[in-house]
């Protein structure tokens, strides 16, 4: 677990509708959700979690909505809010709210800092009813508070990366995130691939392979940006992946990807690990 994640650093997401649905959220990351709507507002960011994240259209002028606050409840004035890239800023009011103007919904990362706390971000997905409220612990009263903030810092900037990194990624894959891998519970990572377009699973367990539809070939796996030709994808389990994105061909694949010397109409999967 990285320092930028300890503690009890953790975001939680309200939607602005009567009913709510609470969805946890890995213990690396530390950090809780609760999406609200009604069934069919619901079943719709189920869809949206799986296939189209990139593709969602929203009103122009969203405006996303945020709160920080400690670990005992206190505003934090003065944090540091970024959604999605190092451009995307605000920073909060005397009350710990913010506000961003122009926010797309679906895949990003979103993280809150500010000096004399632990700073949190994790990858998440964003619509146009959601409200983020961090809640960062203070390092003030920390034994060797000079290495916690050095180690914390440095932790922010590497998730910062691997995030950005997979955010482009999934632009144009279809994506399956932690929490929809904690949803469906698998016994193996191949069983995420069982009906996924573009890819065949043969067999079932441990042993089970996963193929290309079109070539019956092996995919090529990304992990954590690496590719790895002929690996078996359930070595990897699936209660340690972040997110996972699939290919069907290279023709969609973004160009920190295009690099492969894997067969095209085998496909390609991506995983980000926790």
């Amino acid at each position: 677990m990285s320092a930028a994640t300890k503690g009890r650093n953790r975001i939680r997401s309200f939607a602005h509708v009567a009913s709510r649905t609470a969805l946890a959220v890995s213990a690396a990351t530390l950090l809780t959700f609760a999406f609200a709507g009604s069934h069919a507002a619901a079943q719709e960011t189920r869809v949206d979690q799986r296939s189209r994240v990139h593709g969602m259209r929203v009103p122009s002028g969203w405006i996303l909505i945020g709160f920080v606050k400690d670990e005992l409840g206190n505003p934090i004035e003065g944090a540091e809010i970024i959604i999605g890239s190092e451009a995307t800023r605000a920073t909060t009011d005397t009350e710990g709210r913010f506000r961003i103007a122009g926010i797309p919904a679906g895949l990003n990362y979103v993280g809150a800092r500010r000096i004399g706390y632990l700073p949190a971000v994790d990858l998440v997905r964003l619509s146009p009813a959601d409200t983020l409220q961090f809640t960062l612990d203070h390092i003030g009263q920390k034994m060797d508070t000079v290495k916690v903030k050095a180690r914390a810092e440095a932790a922010w900037e590497r998730d910062v990366r691997r995030y950005a990194f997979a955010t482009e990624s999934a632009r144009y894959g279809a994506i399956l995130t932690d929490r929809d891998i904690a949803e469906r519970a698998p016994i193996v990572t191949s069983d995420l691939l069982r009906s996924r377009n573009g890819f065949n699973v043969i067999g079932s367990g441990p042993l089970a392979r996963v193929v290309g539809s079109r070539s019956r070939c092996s995919p090529t796996i990304f992990l954590d940006g690496q590719p790895l030709v002929g690996f078996n994808i359930n070595d990897i389990a699936p209660s340690t992946i972040k997110l996972l994105v699939t290919y069907p061909s290279f023709s969609s694949l973004p160009v920190a990807l295009q690099t492969t010397r894997g067969d095209p109409s085998c496909g390609v999967i991506v995983i980000l690990s926790q």
